[in-house]
């Protein structure tokens, strides 16, 4: 696929090249999911993983917030660790407390050794990963043009602590190996590098219109390993994305820090947490857009204070050109609806001033 794309239309689209937008595009991470109504009546009938290998539940859940909230783009509904099966791990995830919910992932035979980690598969997405692909294209047909549809996978690291620790159970595991046997560490960044990039020219072929890495957990580490074991990974794969086409999307938590350096590996936007202000990091990394940054616990507050803050974003995101309203994480399941309505209106009401 070719770089050489006509200017985009979309709002969303625009913020992520820097370009004029005629308002401030919005979306929400885990903007499907069990705040809503309408999803915890597909989850009622479905495990996650039979909703994630579904295409048109996925399609259903993609779709869902757009026709609910009005967002100005839609994010295909799957998991980080979809692919880790066709890896060769024993993925599963368990129930929430007391048999309701999403519970964590668990790995029955997480990554340990450089034995373990050489014998670890790159995903073939057409073979291994069909789904998703289908899921894309149903997703396309029912958005009809109206938003641009995001496509996504997990950082790297991120997918790491995951893959060594098990699940859900910390990073003791994984910073041990970078220290204990750097080698295989890097080995293991190698792959996921290589499966992060499959993954994504794989959704792009199908439709996805931009992407997203998550690297939630990188504030997780010093510079001095993200300088060793992150930063080259994630270069590459902004890297590979060039050539694609489409805007690439860095998320990551805990890393204020480190702005200036994540600013040039390659990303075309930023999408930062709720720790730092949007005038800081604007000044700290210049030549990117940014995303963000409303803490998500607002959303489940008085709607005075949350609209407040919600002006105060926009007005320090706005200065410049390539701004893209979101939480700096995901909504969690106890927001009222009503207040994400409420804050998409007022982001839509608010216009593109100063942008």
């Amino acid at each position: 696929m070719s770089a050489a794309r006509a200017e985009p239309t979309h709002a969303f689209l625009r913020a992520c090249r820097r370009l004029p937008v005629d308002r401030v595009p919005v979306w929400m991470m885990r903007q499907a999911g069990r705040y809503q109504a309408s999803y915890r009546a597909v989850r009622q009938k479905v495990g996650f993983l039979e909703l994630c290998h579904s295409p048109e539940l996925i399609a259903q859940v993609t779709v869902a917030p757009i026709d609910e909230f009005g967002f100005d783009a839609a994010i295909l509904f799957s998991d980080i660790l979809v692919h880790l099966p066709s890896m060769g791990l024993d993925l599963s995830f368990e129930k929430g407390e007391k048999g309701k919910g999403d519970g964590g992932p668990r790995i029955a035979n997480p990554v340990r050794t450089r034995a373990d980690v050489d014998a670890l598969r790159v995903p073939d997405p057409a073979r291994d990963l069909p789904y998703v692909a289908e899921g894309i294209r149903a997703i396309r047909r029912d958005l009809q043009g109206r938003v641009p549809l995001i496509g996504f996978v997990g950082g790297p690291f991120t997918v790491a602590s995951y893959a060594v620790e098990g699940g859900s159970q910390g990073f003791t595991r994984l910073k041990t190996m970078l220290y204990a046997d750097a080698p295989a560490a890097r080995a293991l960044f190698d792959k996921l590098t290589e499966a992060a990039v499959v993954q994504l020219r794989a959704q792009v072929e199908a439709g996805a219109e931009a992407v997203q890495v998550f690297e939630s957990w990188l504030g997780e580490l010093g510079r001095e390993d993200l300088e060793e074991f992150s930063f080259p990974y994630l270069r590459r794969i902004a890297e590979a994305v060039r050539p694609l086409g489409v805007p690439a999307i860095l998320f990551s938590t805990g890393t204020s820090t480190h702005l200036e350096p994540m600013s040039r590996l390659g990303y075309d936007v930023l999408s930062i947490d709720w720790r730092i202000p949007l005038a800081e990091a604007r000044a700290r990394a210049p030549g990117v857009a940014l995303q963000g940054n409303l803490d998500a616990t607002l959303l489940l507050g008085p709607r005075e204070k949350l609209l407040e803050r919600t002006r105060s974003l926009l007005e320090a995101g706005t200065r410049a050109p390539g701004y893209i309203f979101n939480l700096g994480h995901g909504i969690t399941p106890a927001t009222p609806p009503e207040n994400v309505k409420a804050v998409v209106d007022a982001v839509h009401a608010y216009g593109a001033r100063g942008a």
